[in-house]
């Protein structure tokens, strides 16, 4: 199998760079899950989902050069796993990856839409005979030690660990059968593989028992660092006529300014790394009837069970209470409803208060994923030269989702509507009948531990369920043809024109339905369904144009062309490359590619059901309080505005203003058709294989890619202050005024908003340089050999655009600010093997190095003097040493230890990691080490 084409022939050169890692090298890695293999690699921004809280437990593949998951396609064999937006490479066990290729650059015309950055694809072994038994267990070994985040928790009341830990257990345990037939033309296999993993909390580690945050102004701060702590604490945040304020411990009845109440920061039951249960089976058939007719089939099946856990049940939003609450104290009612203390009427309270104490289903949310892939596939020589290849692919797949117990806001106002009957706080609704079950909600004391009564009223109505199922048809067809015995070739070539057409045709569907309690919650609608398909066809061509004469060993073209049309979108589009490979002699070759590549929109951003949701937004052209609007008289016009209406000043809410409503404006989502994405991309390189120096061989790749009409979720903020900031129509058409009051909240469904959405934004750029170099050096006599790899990447830029008149971002050195993970200039792995003449012995030793990085806030893209810090401004270079043995005993079984990051390096310790890298644990899981030293022991019998 070749990856990034569909021809296949005799000593074919890829014109595209290609990253292959082997079983041996995943073994020596003792990897549980692909993406622990590939994160490794400097073509790939790292990325685990089992590490983020948010995570729903499914790892949808690879993020080659930094642009996400949705521009890498993935592939098994060659055919994708599934639809985009349900890929799980979970689907593929560990045991039976043969290897893993990663192709970068562009390969649209080949694979069809998604391949922009390039194509992971995962090969797997199809042929086995006999019975192999596998079983891996690994485990973290960490030593605790104080640090920066040490003094700042325990200034919270926070202990962190100390001393040496053992924890994050996984056992992975596999089992594959194989059979040949006939002789040896059918193969029948199957499979079954069991893994679980133990998770690891926050307080298990040493950095993370609170989450840093810089604040130079907080009387907790200590170094200028304070915890981050929840509004939604057990002291509560209340917000009242503008101004927050929190319940004082042990001082019931009494408010305080919120910023005085030292909060809730203890994070210590949250998951640094989630636990899981993950069951796969599965089985292939190989059958080679005749060489014209080569049948395949295959099935492969994923159960995952997955839990984060959150910070117990909370109440949160905006509410109204009423102002002789006998809850209340008196100051309280004051400061809340001011001369209407103690009075009937009502006032607005924000309401932010958590119950950490309650526990159950409520503080915890679930995830089950499945998964079903079966692919079928028949090929053969129908002539000489003449080859076909028609396969399809079906997958089904099911996501689970149960959140945790929130409560559901109509019973929240009940809960706080509450009045005095015989000296009993006692709920409105159940004087009046109309909730008989309601129980009192009080916020307005520090530390309520809440009630089984309160808990069941508010709490346990049930769970919300979503339940997602997907399906995904993939059937492709393809025609390959040698046309050199036919002439057709250059007549300086041994070899003629070869060319491959095909077709495809994809259908996606998505059907999304949710329960009661979901909905009361969350929102959204019981029951949603979309589809998507798509037809394509394709050709390539390959033609040597020049062979085996002096200065010339191949000069060969490449072209490919793809026409795409997609049912959700009334264009075709069309991808293509060319290439051109070119070998003065056997010692070194010269490649260069450029494609134009494409991603259509995901099914679920091209589902464009039009909906509304709230935006706080001051309309930029009104004036507040005798201010000057935002907007210039001249942007406000490309709003639809009148001149006599520049500069309302009005305030919200009183008619003729031209504010909205408590300045609640209305964002439209969708309803505008999203255009495909469109990438430039370019390589070229040369690659050395000298004869002086056998089974050396070494590569360095130039990459630049260029990604147009980004499609990205955009909120009102970036229409409105884009307007504010350029006046340009770009931005300030999104603003769609009412035609009668002029506000940016109508009730219809022409006029009275701002644009937002799913909406094709400007550009993505990558660039750098990639190097590949591989020996393997015999020792002499029966010594053995050694295996020498090295895989480095050179970034040069990494970054966007957000709009034409917006400055370019170039991440690369930086972590921060405007850089959400890190982008490091140098990035290398290096692996050295020994392995015995008798092949009984192996030891490896792997050095991996991620260059330093500087705070973006500090000469990064969009920085500028005010946004300077003054500490955590650097993450140095990290070198990380693994160490790999493994004994063949008798042939029959392999035993393999592994301890990855052997001196346990403490990873980088940083403050607001939550902003820019979604990490509560004060560092940056997906590019460091973060949980410390692992340990494996793995043991491969076969029969």
């Amino acid at each position: 199998m070749v990856t990034g084409t569909r021809i296949t022939r005799p000593n074919l050169k890829s014109a595209s760079p290609i990253t292959s890692i082997g079983a041996a090298e995943i073994k020596a890695q003792g990897a549980v899950n692909l993406e622990e293999v590939t994160n490794r690699l400097g073509q790939v921004q790292p990325d685990a989902q089992q590490n983020y809280q948010q995570s729903n437990g499914q790892q949808r593949g690879v993020k080659l050069r930094g642009l996400d998951f949705n521009r890498t396609l993935s592939l098994i064999d060659g055919q994708r796993i599934a639809g985009t937006e349900s890929v799980d490479t979970n689907l593929i066990p560990v045991s039976l990856v043969e290897r893993i290729d990663l192709l970068t650059g562009g390969a649209s015309s080949v694979y069809g839409s998604d391949a922009i950055a390039g194509v992971v694809n995962y090969v797997i072994r199809r042929d086995f005979e006999g019975l192999q038994l596998s079983g891996n267990y690994s485990f973290y070994n960490h030593d605790n030690r104080a640090n920066a985040s040490t003094p700042v928790a325990q200034r919270y009341g926070i202990a962190t660990p100390t001393g040496m830990t053992n924890d994050g257990g996984r056992a992975d345990l596999s089992a594959t059968y194989g059979h040949n037939f006939l002789d040896d033309r059918l193969n029948v296999s199957v499979y079954g593989t069991y893994r679980t993993a133990d998770g690891i909390f926050f307080r298990d580690r040493d950095a993370s028992g609170c989450q840093l945050r810089r604040d130079t102004g907080n009387p907790l701060r200590v170094n200028n660092l304070i915890c981050g702590v929840t509004a939604a604490s057990p002291n509560g945040t209340l917000t009242a006529n503008g101004v927050n304020y929190s319940n004082v411990t042990g001082s019931p009845g009494v408010f305080a300014p919120a910023s005085t109440i030292p909060g809730y920061a203890n994070q210590a039951d949250r998951l640094a790394a989630r636990g899981y249960e993950r069951f796969n089976g599965g089985g292939f058939i190989n059958f080679k009837a005749s060489p014209a007719a080569e049948f395949s089939a295959g099935v492969m099946y994923l159960r995952d069970t997955s839990e984060n856990l959150l910070y117990g049940p909370y109440v949160q939003g905006s509410y109204r209470v009423n102002c002789d609450n006998p809850l209340m104290s008196a100051s309280q009612a004051q400061t809340i409803c001011g001369a209407n203390a103690g009075t009937g009427a009502s006032a607005p309270l924000g309401v932010q208060y958590g119950f950490p104490g309650l526990a159950g289903d409520r503080d915890k949310e679930s995830f089950k994923n499945t998964q079903t892939r079966i692919n079928a596939s028949v090929r053969g020589e129908i002539a000489e030269g003449w080859r076909y290849d028609v396969g399809g692919v079906y997958s089904t797949s099911r996501q689970l989702w149960e959140p945790g117990g929130n409560p559901v806001a109509a019973k929240v106002s009940r809960a706080l509507d509450v009045v005095n009957v015989n000296g009993v706080p006692t709920c409105r609704s159940v004087v009046d009948g109309t909730d008989p079950s309601c129980v009192p909600l009080n916020v307005f004391t520090a530390n309520n531990p809440g009630s089984a009564a309160l808990s069941d009223y508010l709490f346990d109505e049930g769970l919300g369920v979503q339940d997602l199922r997907a399906k995904f048809y993939d059937v492709t067809a393809n025609l390959t043809a040698d046309f050199t015995r036919y002439g057709i070739r250059s007549p300086f070539a041994e070899q003629g024109l070869a060319v491959a057409v095909g077709g495809e045709y994809r259908r996606q569907e998505e059907r999304t339905t949710r329960n009661t309690r979901f909905i009361e919650v969350y929102g959204g609608v019981p029951d949603s369904l979309t589809t998507q398909d798509v037809v394509e066809g394709n050709a390539e061509a390959q033609l040597p144009l020049v062979q085996n004469v002096p200065f010339f060993k191949l000069l060969q073209v490449n072209g490919g062309y793809r026409l795409s049309k997609y049912s959700t979108n009334p264009q075709t589009f069309n991808t293509w490359k060319i290439e051109a490979v070119y070998s003065p002699s056997e010692d070194v070759t010269f490649r260069v590619g450029r494609n134009r590549a494409a991603r259509a929109p995901g099914l679920r951003e091209a589902d464009q059901v039009v909906g509304y949701q709230n935006a706080t937004i001051v309309d930029p052209c009104a004036s507040v309080n005798g201010v000057a609007p935002r907007a210039s008289i001249e942007a406000c016009r490309l709003t639809g505005l009148p001149d006599a209406q520049y500069g309302n000043g009005l305030a919200a809410g009183i008619p003729g203003s031209l504010r909205c409503v408590d300045d609640v404006c209305r964002q439209r989502n969708n309803g505008t058709p999203i255009d495909p994405e469109d990438a430039q991309t370019l390589t070229y390189g040369l690659v050395l294989t000298p004869r002086f120096l056998p089974r050396f061989s070494f590569s360095v790749d130039r990459y630049k890619i260029r990604v147009d009409n980004v499609i990205s979720y955009l909120g009102a903020s970036f229409a409105v202050d884009g307007c504010v900031i350029t006046g340009d129509p770009y931005y300030c058409s999104r603003l769609v005024r009412d035609p009668t009051t002029y506000q940016l909240n109508g009730t219809g469904t022409t006029a009275g908003y701002i644009q937002g959405g799913n909406l094709n934004a400007y550009r993505l750029y990558a660039s750098g340089y990639d190097f590949q170099a591989q020996y393997s050096a015999r020792l002499g006599g029966t010594a053995g050999k050694l295996d020498f790899l090295m895989n480095g990447t050179l970034t040069t830029d990494q970054g966007g655009q957000a709009a034409p008149d917006q400055p370019r971002t170039n991440c690369v050195g930086y972590f921060g600010g405007s850089c959400p993970q890190p982008t490091p200039r140098w990035i290398h792995n290096v692996r050295t093997t020994y392995s015995s003449d008798d092949g009984i012995f192996s030891a490896s030793v792997a050095w991996r190095y991620i260059g330093g990085t500087t705070a973006g806030q500090n000469g990064g893209p969009n920085s500028t003097p005010a946004t300077e810090v003054s500490d955590f401004t650097r993450i140095p270079a990290y070198h990380y040493f693994d160490l790999s043995l493994g004994v063949n005993i008798a042939k029959r079984m392999t035993l393999t230890a592994a301890v990855n990051n052997i001196f346990d390096r403490q990873q980088p310790i940083l403050t607001n990691t939550y902003d820019y890298a979604l990490s509560r644990g004060n560092t940056i899981p997906q590019r460091y080490d973060t949980l410390g030293r692992q340990i494996s022991i793995s043991a491969t019998t076969r029969f």
